[in-house]
């Protein structure tokens, strides 16, 4: 039998290098999120209906098939490199070709063009989802300790939010650049793969730093007792969820994180248009809060380890939550809105991270309850959140704007008093009223305290030494 001792401890590359593959993933999605649409209507010339077509049918693929990855991952055979770092590069050499793909209208007729989107936009999914799935779960891997986990999530997150003052600066120019090289035409796709050949290079770096901190295939499958816990069935999945009530407390909770961002993102435009009445703040504002998410990102490892994920969670979404109620009180005052949202943007980042190192915690206790690891189909579960709170704020805002008797048509200027204070509740009060709720099913559900989490890890390391003895 193949023996193995993968390493433990973070080396200082990991500690502070280990995101960086996130931060050239989320430059490389901000070109679908902001541009894609864009490029359906003014570049490919596609119809409006073909293009509500080709959004609304990528987003229930991408909500349908959320959770597949990761069950795919933990149930088939591990690869040369090991079950889960092996997914970091085999496939991630596509991302620079399904990225630009995305953005080449095929032939002349809209027929043919929209079934080469639909498939475009399906490979790219895919190529995307698992590299990125496998990453959040060598989280796991590489942190054998509730606060290396924080460090990990804190690093990821850091560079993550780091994109935001990448992409401001440099997307806008960057692209006009490439228009006068490539055209418009081929300017999207061109901007898109150069983010995916990046990507690529991130995901390979996270590769080699994390060499030797997981067996390989071949040492896996050569012991039968990791071999057996390793590799899933769909009935042991399922027991990972319904048998795990921190990972279902987690899942209800982190939707308030998603909520907050969402709804803050997708009104504030609203906020400096019809209360502000300066739209050019917008710019300074984004600025701002891209400044205070990385601070709370990165602060996070040390208030984390301090008080525990879950103990910074709860206290963090509070805090998000007094700041939204305060800055509705003065709506009207809109530095100091941007002020108290920078703040809440602040214990977002720190939120963000502890949120990631805690669902790493709820894979623990689903090993240690059902003898499986399922660390891979878990962690894939952190996309579900935001899947569900995509289509709710799809729904809320629109309603609410309605409620409030908002029309494009009337002039920012010569809104009703009612349209504004309809639009600070939508921005403030209703993405609170989430987090108050995340907070509230944190402290009565969610019962999964750091040193449980030592103990139980404790527990599986003697189970597994025990198992393997017998091999």
């Amino acid at each position: 039998m193949e023996n193995s001792n993968p390493k433990s401890g973070l080396t200082k590359s990991i500690r502070y290098f280990y995101g960086i593959g996130d931060m050239f993933f989320a430059l490389m999605t901000s070109v679908y999120s902001y541009y894609l649409t864009f490029y359906y209507t003014n570049v490919a010339m596609l119809s409006l209906g073909t293009v509500a077509l080709l959004v609304s049918v990528s987003s229930i693929f991408d909500s349908a098939t959320a959770w597949v990855y990761g069950a795919v991952i933990n149930s088939t055979k591990p690869m040369k490199w090991g079950r889960y770092r092996s997914w970091l590069v085999v496939i991630t050499w596509l991302l620079p070709v399904t990225s630009f793909l995305l953005y080449c209208r095929i032939g002349k007729s809209e027929a043919v063009a929209t079934v080469f989107f639909f498939i475009a936009m399906f490979a790219s999914r895919i190529v995307q989802n698992f590299p990125y799935t496998a990453n959040v779960a060598m989280i796991n891997v590489l942190g054998k300790t509730a606060d290396d986990r924080i460090q990990l999530a804190s690093s990821r997150a850091t560079w993550n939010n780091a994109s935001k003052f990448v992409w401001s600066y440099a997307s806008v120019p960057f692209l006009a650049f490439l228009a006068t090289i490539v055209t418009e035409k081929y300017a999207y796709a061109t901007l898109a793969a150069i983010l995916g050949a990046f990507t690529f290079l991130g995901y390979y770096a996270h590769f080699k730093m994390s060499e030797g901190y997981e067996d390989t295939g071949a040492a896996e499958l050569a012991n039968v007792a990791k071999s057996e816990r390793a590799k899933t069935k769909p009935l042991d999945l399922l027991k990972a969820l319904v048998a795990n009530p921190p990972l279902l407390a987690l899942l209800i909770a982190d939707m308030a994180k998603w909520m907050f961002n969402s709804m803050v993102a997708g009104t504030i435009v609203y906020y400096f248009t019809y209360i502000a009445l300066n739209k050019g703040l917008q710019a300074t504002y984004t600025l701002i809060i891209a400044f205070t998410a990385v601070i709370g990102a990165y602060g996070s490892r040390y208030i984390g380890k301090k008080l525990s994920g879950r103990k910074t969670m709860i206290l963090f979404y509070l805090i998000m939550a007094v700041c939204l109620f305060a800055a509705r009180v003065v709506y009207t005052n809109v530095w100091a809105v941007i002020f108290l949202v920078s703040a809440a943007q602040l214990c977002y980042g720190c939120v963000y991270s502890c949120s990631t190192a805690l669902y790493g915690d709820t894979a623990i206790y689903s090993e240690w309850k059902t003898g499986k690891n399922s660390t891979g189909w878990v962690m894939g579960l952190t996309n579900i959140p935001i899947k569900i709170v995509s289509f709710l704020k799809g729904i809320i805002l629109p309603a609410a704007l309605a409620m409030g008797g908002f029309s494009a048509a009337i002039a920012a200027e010569d809104a009703s008093e009612s349209v504004r204070v309809c639009i600070a509740n939508t921005l403030l009060i209703i993405p609170a009223a989430f987090l108050l709720f995340g907070a509230a099913v944190m402290i009565f559900l969610y019962r999964l305290p750091k040193e449980r989490v030592e103990q139980l890890q404790k527990e599986i390391d003697e189970r597994k030494a025990a198992e393997e003895a017998q091999n």
